[in-house]
């Protein structure tokens, strides 16, 4: 029964029917790999080779190229990729990569790289088993730290979607973690260096699917998972939505990062949909939004986008709130 539930939950991912096949090149440039390996970071292969030439993007062309706008990073959700691979989940940042670039942004202000497995390299529940493990933790925590080394920028902006939301905001917030795959330490605070960060369709506060099914399959789970807790208070149906009460107990990651007063950035702001087919019931858990951003100084909440068109179709509102902090 709870396999079915979260085999009902994910058949209903669907891209956009406009989301582009084609888009801006992939992948990173050669300059960006060179430095990545004179740097120690070869070992990361954040150009991501194995999933194609849309496994990566960004980096200078050339070593002359200047990088005068904050640099933007782009983070996928769970069986998604740098840009478009394969639908239905992997149309990537495509659709944004390429707006951005017609507004004058160049390949070595704009970066992505592929964490995980994309859709259709594996069995769909193995591409969800592992979200917020420490190695994805910090291999994004490296991808983050290398882009900022190589920019020499002092700010830069981030746009995440769905679980790539909470992944993000703990390596930002950093500090430790204990995870189904060990524990680790991600480092200080790195707040500072972000100016915008934009949270979309993420689950902040858990998935109410999890709420019966903690361990089967493992994103679901308690420790570094998406499980909302069994009971708030008085309540004991996770989508109730007649007001919020206080949550307690669900995945020790999320709650952890929720109550980490490191904000993710100088401006952060959050986007959801109420018709949102994987985060379901309106996205309310406990009576509030799980897409919700502790600290937040701005919301967008879309009452037509699905989960995938939340990111695909949104490039505009993204671009306004990196770019003259509105939303």
């Amino acid at each position: 029964m709870k396999c079915l539930l979260l085999l009902v939950a994910l058949s209903t991912f669907h891209a956009p029917s406009n989301a582009q096949k084609s888009g801006p090149p992939g992948p990173m440039s050669s300059h960006f790999v060179d430095w990545l390996i004179a740097h120690g970071y070869e070992s990361d292969a954040f150009d991501r080779p194995d999933v194609g030439p849309n496994g990566s993007f960004g980096g200078k062309r050339r070593s002359g190229d200047p990088v005068e706008k904050e640099p933007v990073i782009f983070i996928h959700g769970s069986g998604d990729a740098a840009l478009f691979t394969q639908q239905p989940l992997a149309t990537g940042f495509s659709r944004s990569i390429q707006y951005f670039l017609e507004q004058n942004y160049t390949e070595a202000e704009l970066y992505a790289t592929t964490w995980g497995d994309t859709w259709g390299s594996g069995s769909m529940l193995d591409t969800y088993s592992t979200i917020h493990t420490c190695g994805n933790l910090i291999y994004l925590r490296r991808f983050l730290e290398a882009v900022i080394g190589y920019t020499g920028a002092k700010k830069v902006d981030i746009i995440a979607h769905s679980v790539g939301v909470p992944l993000m905001r703990k390596v930002v917030k950093g500090g430790t973690l204990i995870g189904t795959d060990g524990n680790c330490t991600l480092g200080p605070p790195l707040g500072a260096k972000v100016d915008t960060f934009l949270g979309i369709a993420g689950p902040n506060f858990g998935l109410c699917v999890c709420q019966l099914a903690q361990t089967v399959p493992a994103w679901c789970n308690a420790l570094d998972g998406l499980y909302p807790g069994y009971t708030c208070q008085d309540q004991l149906w996770c989508g109730y939505t007649s007001g919020s009460c206080k949550q307690e107990n669900y995945s020790n990651l999320l709650q952890k990062t929720n109550d980490d007063p490191n904000r993710e950035g100088d401006h952060v702001y959050a986007m959801w949909s109420d018709v949102d087919e994987v985060l379901l019931n309106r996205g309310m858990v406990w009576g509030k939004p799980t897409a919700r951003i502790p600290g937040m100084n701005g919301r967008w909440i879309s009452d037509r986008n699905g989960h995938v068109a939340m990111k695909d179709l949104t490039e505009l509102r993204q671009f306004e709130a990196i770019v003259h902090h509105s939303i």
